[in-house]
């Protein structure tokens, strides 16, 4: 058996803000410089199934050279071979290129980490690999589980714990998430990564405080990090601290000048703090960096409760429909992907937008279409709350409690709704009750009647692709009893809600669970998924 290969590597990271020249081709020699130098620096110290992380800082001046001050450790290893040897490849590789001619600065700052990954990563190394294959197609549920059995048969595996922290935190698991970035930083206490996605996890889990700590950590070993400022902010304006929010997002600008997300935060911490103007001019940026559909939904909807110019919230809403509606022309129902599935939710959230903007401005009939079909697609809090709001100022109190009631049953509840409602009730005393009573009507409003045709008995999932009408463009078989196969004819010609608010030329995909009984002229009974339980193809 051939022993394993080394999966050694190191990352330099420019430390000093740059203006001016183009810093790529520069930063390609340098690597290579220093990647040439490495080779006979691990045969001279005889570095040999060794395991570590060693980070070297060092300042150079225009013309290549190190300053005065020569490079040194930041963090060591603890094995004295692999610091020598990482040290001794930056001193033999100095001095490098001079700086490009229009590169403003006269120093540059860098840091440049090596991973000493030799036994016994290599042999896992397909392992991590799989699981980096699956984050690039957003399987987060299967690099989780790579990265587990990875990390049960080498606890020790490179970047392994850290890289697990930051999936966990994609699906939601922070007290996973915690539990795993604490392990990194046991190994490497001055990971690039670890401190930041750890602040991110203790944010979902709305411990603020701890968040900040970890953002500021993370700020201590790089002054210019990338995320931290960002992610900084983020933790004070969930604190309600806006001055600091604003102060740290602001500094984020300077290092991403382009994060179409930094503006949109920084655009909410402004709304928060009042400054309407400099708020409006965020939001615009941010939608001319990324005019995305759900980036211009988002900004949209933070506008619209804020009543910021509505007409402009209007217009943002408004372009993420017409530019949502362009992609999901292109649906089909023999070969739907999760991107078809987003979007069937991502329309939800612009209809019910671009309604409750409608309902702002007094526009109540239009608001009703959007938010009614957004309803009936996402079946969540926020959307019935706004559909009760809508039922309210139509004078339809009957109506306005029955929806008040489902929303507060559904996903997502709004505590808004129950004030509206103990308000229309004359107390709170029966709410939980009467919300309790309701939950049925929650799939009721989804479920659509099929005739029994073929005496039938089982259940079965199906696509559905719907067009404006609503018409039918194609039923697919998912799963199940073989024996419903056969009610595509069915599902075809069956009567379904009116959902679409407008005539525009978009294919909605739905899923179905079909329920067929044998028992005599009983129908089989649809029930068509809200769009928030929709999560994968299978």
């Amino acid at each position: 058996m051939k022993p394993p290969m080394p999966t050694n590597t190191f990352r330099v990271d420019i430390l000093t803000p740059l203006e001016g020249a183009e810093i790529k081709p520069w930063l390609n020699a340098f690597s290579e410089k220093v990647r040439t130098k490495w080779g006979p620096k691990l045969k001279e110290f005889a570095v040999y199934e060794d395991k570590g992380i060693v980070l070297v800082r060092l300042t150079l001046i225009r013309n290549g050279y190190l300053v005065q001050d020569p490079a040194r450790i930041e963090y060591s290893s603890g094995r004295l071979k692999l610091d020598d040897a990482s040290l001794g490849t930056v001193l033999a590789a100095a001095p490098f290129e001079p700086f490009p001619e229009n590169l403003k600065s006269e120093k540059m700052e860098l840091r440049i980490t090596f991973r000493y990954a030799y036994l016994p990563d290599a042999p896992f190394k397909d392992l991590y690999d799989a699981a980096q294959k699956a984050v690039t197609i957003q399987d987060y549920t299967l690099a989780v589980q790579l990265f587990e059995v990875l990390l049960e048969r080498d606890p020790d595996y490179t970047n392994g714990w850290n890289y697990l922290g930051w999936v966990y935190n994609k699906l939601g698991k922070y007290d996973k998430a915690v539990a795993a970035l604490k392990r990194a930083l046991e190994q490497d206490p001055r990971d690039v990564f670890a401190h930041n996605n750890l602040g991110q996890a203790y944010a979902g889990l709305k411990d603020y405080d701890a968040a900040i700590l970890q953002h500021q950590k993370q700020l201590e070993i790089n002054k210019n990090d990338k995320f931290a400022h960002t992610n900084l902010g983020k933790a004070y304006l969930e604190k309600q601290d806006y001055p600091k929010a604003i102060e740290e997002l602001e500094a984020a600008t300077v290092n991403n000048p382009k994060d179409a997300g930094l503006y949109y935060i920084l655009g909410r911490a402004y709304l928060k703090s009042n400054q309407r103007e400099k708020s409006k001019d965020a939001f615009k940026k941010s939608a001319e960096l990324e005019p995305v559909p759900m980036r211009l939904n988002n900004i949209a909807y933070q506008m619209a409760l804020a009543e910021l110019d509505l007409p402009a919230a209007q217009g943002y809403a408004e372009s993420g429909i017409a530019a949502l509606v362009l992609k999901m022309r292109d649906v089909s129902i023999e070969r739907p992907g999760v991107e078809d599935i987003r979007m069937t939710a991502w329309i939800a959230m612009l209809w019910d937008t671009l309604g409750w903007i409608m309902f702002e401005r007094g526009k109540l009939a239009e608001a009703k279409s959007y938010v009614s079909g957004s309803w009936q697609l996402h079946a969540v809090g926020e959307v019935g709350y706004h559909l009760g709001r809508i039922y309210e100022a139509e004078g339809r109190k009957d109506e306005a409690i029955q929806v008040y009631l489902l929303s507060l049953g559904a996903a997502q509840p709004n505590p808004d709704a129950r004030e509206r409602l103990a308000k229309l009730l004359g107390n709170d005393g029966e709410i939980d009750k009467r919300v309790e009573e309701s939950r049925p009507l929650l799939t009721a409003i989804r479920a659509i009647s099929i005739p029994n045709t073929h005496k039938a008995d089982g259940v079965a999932e199906f696509w559905i692709l719907l067009a404006p009408g609503p018409r039918v463009l194609g039923v697919k078989f998912i799963t199940g009893d073989e024996i419903l196969r056969m009610y595509t004819k069915e599902l075809e010609t069956a009567n379904y809600p009116i959902i679409f608010p407008e005539a525009t030329d978009l294919r909605l995909l739905r899923r179905g669970r079909l329920n067929c009984s044998p028992v005599a002229n009983e129908p089989c009974r649809l029930l068509l998924a809200s769009t928030e339980t929709v999560r994968s193809l299978d």
